[in-house]
């Protein structure tokens, strides 16, 4: 229907009273994809008197609340202590929302109010509250954010003792959290471990920060996060220089320059140059100290190493030039020299230097999990609760604050505080809608549902969800015992195919026995640009049975990102018999030989 015939439908039904006949039509103006501000604000506010009218004010509060109207939010809220809060969080009003966070039991959220709002110390009050919450139960991981917020606490409060115990404890849980997510295939939980490791070692040991980064580093090259990796290893690189680390920050450049070469990233020759520099500067510190002549020879001559991999033989002359001047023995230092004399006429090797570029720092590579998933934590699984964190961070595009807020009103809108299978079918469906990471702990919590009609709902919603935590309930849907649920699971593993889902993909392709399954997962394996997926669909190739062969023939033909041609020529090399001929077909299908 045209949007000026329905607005006319509900201005006349608010007219006459009929406000439940309003409410549709307005719902249907507010959930379209072309909104103006505007014209969604104008809708909002007749919602609003509509669920006033329907005595739905928490509903009614929320949506006052988006658009800035706090006193009627608050008005609306009485005897609703969280959402009190909230409206006292939007007017930066710390210290009162923390008093009715603590009062509704959201101990945590209590605790980051007051840090907001400058109470150091009540804060610590709460963290040590709430580490001792028996509801943390072998929740090894929250157990392990909620000590790192206390130890925060303690040394802001300038109790370096207690702020110390307080972070031990967190690391050795978080160590175990990162342990137990790994085994269970769970890496992309353990990167949010290794994350707060490599927080507490900014402020702290430069063992926590390597720690925390290198397995950060590690997660995300497995998940082929390209741009994530080169900025983990920028910010260590750094952060090692700045410690005088320069022997770990050679490490890191090294390291960075081989994996944007293995990436066909312009970067290598630059990283190359830095590890040079890092190790001469390592050779130049180990002589100020007075440290053993060994080790600065060993350094100079890992810098030669580096700069000859660019072709700088200025530059390795001059250290030549130094090494000539070590007290060394004799045999060694006229050779040295000699090699000086030998490079000072031999010329540079042109190329082109390329640094790591600002533009593609993502802004978001580092959330503060240790409240973040306090707090999911402690909202458990609520829709309405969760969307309401949502709408207060300024981070969210409007786009996501719209969806988010529809999600929230479904839920507060039910018109006995309970939602049946037809509203839960409904919820599940706003959530994948809002399409973000925070949507998957409330979907996780209804997939619980005994009803499978909720469970396909869930699974539904999921598709629209494209983070590696989306594919616990996949899996989850998989092993369904009602078909409704194993069929939108399976539909979602056709659907989920992007960078970092390729090791859930290949799981779940390896441990099922369903035919459909493995299908639907080999296909979409196919479809992420990387060649991880790519020698997977060759290994298919080798040994699959013959429909899987042709699957993977198909995709390997189609494959144009970098790497494939070089993999499959290489593959030619060794192969013979059938598989030979099948790569020779593959090659012949992509326009080679």
């Amino acid at each position: 229907m045209d949007k000026r015939e329905t607005l006319k439908l509900a201005q006349q039904a608010m007219r006459s009273g009929r406000y439940d006949a309003a409410v549709p039509h307005l719902w249907s103006l507010l959930d379209r994809a072309h909104v103006t501000d505007e014209e969604f604000g104008s809708h909002l506010r007749l919602l609003a008197q509509a669920f006033v009218q329907l005595d739905r004010k928490r509903a009614a509060g929320a949506i006052h609340l988006f658009v800035g109207e706090l006193d009627a939010a608050w008005r609306l809220a009485e005897g609703e202590g969280r959402d009190r809060a909230r409206c006292l969080v939007a007017s930066k009003r710390h210290l009162d929302a923390a008093r009715l966070f603590e009062e509704a039991g959201w101990i945590g959220q209590a605790a980051i109010q007051l840090e907001d709002g400058g109470d150091q110390r009540g804060a610590r009050v709460l963290w040590e509250r709430l580490a001792g919450d028996r509801r943390l139960g072998d929740d090894l991981y929250t157990q392990g954010l909620v000590r790192f917020n206390l130890g925060q606490a303690c040394a802001r409060l300038g109790d370096a003792d207690a702020g110390r115990r307080a972070t031990v404890e967190a690391i050795h849980l978080l160590e175990a959290a990162a342990d137990g997510f790994e085994t269970l295939g769970l890496r992309e939980r353990a990167f949010d471990c290794f994350q707060v490791l490599l927080t507490m070692g900014r402020a702290g040991s430069f063992e926590n920060l390597a720690e925390g980064y290198v397995n950060c580093i590690r997660i995300l090259s497995e998940d082929n996060l390209r741009y994530y990796v080169l900025q983990y290893f920028e910010d260590f690189q750094r952060m090692a220089l700045e410690r005088g680390e320069l022997h770990a920050a050679a490490t890191l450049f090294r390291e960075a320059a081989e994996f944007s070469r293995r990436q066909n990233l312009p970067y290598d020759r630059h990283y190359r140059w830095e590890a040079a520099k890092a190790h001469a500067a390592a050779a130049e510190k180990t002589l100020r100290s007075g440290a053993s002549v060994e080790l600065a020879e060993n350094a100079y001559a890992a810098a030669i190493d580096a700069y000859n991999e660019v072709g700088a033989y200025s530059k390795i002359s001059e250290i030549y030039a130094a090494l000539a001047g070590l007290p060394l023995a004799e045999k060694r230092t006229r050779r040295y020299a000699r090699l000086m004399l030998r490079l000072a006429s031999v010329r540079d090797v042109p190329g082109e230097t390329t640094a790591f570029p600002d533009y593609l720092r993502m802004e978001t590579a580092y959330p503060e999990i240790w409240r973040l998933d306090v707090v999911e934590w402690e909202l458990d699984g609520d829709p309405a609760a969760t969307m309401g964190e949502v709408l207060q961070d300024p981070k969210n595009a409007d786009f996501t604050r719209r969806r988010a807020l529809l999600c929230r009103l479904h839920q507060l809108a039910s018109s006995d505080g309970a939602l049946g299978v037809e509203a839960l079918v409904g919820l599940a469906s706003h959530l994948g809608r809002v399409e973000i990471y925070a949507s998957l702990a409330p979907l996780e919590r209804m997939f619980g549902h005994d009803d499978a009609r909720v469970r396909a709902a869930v699974l539904a919603a999921v598709q629209r969800l494209f983070f590696k935590r989306s594919f616990v309930l996949v899996r989850r849907g998989l092993a369904d015992e009602e078909e409704m649920v194993r069929r939108e699971a399976l539909e979602a593993v056709s659907t989920l195919h992007f960078g970092h889902a390729f090791d859930p993909l290949a799981h779940i392709y390896r441990a099922s026995g369903d035919a459909a399954v493995r299908r639907a997962a080999l296909e979409s394996i196919g479809r992420i640009r990387n060649v991880d997926a790519a020698e997977m669909l060759l290994d298919v190739l080798r040994h699959g049975p013959p429909e899987e062969q042709g699957i993977a023939r198909k995709l390997l033909a189609a494959a144009d990102h970098p790497g494939v041609a070089e993999m499959l020529e290489r593959a030619l090399a060794f192969e013979t018999g059938e598989v030979r001929t099948l790569v020779e077909s593959v090659i012949r299908s992509r326009g080679g030989r």
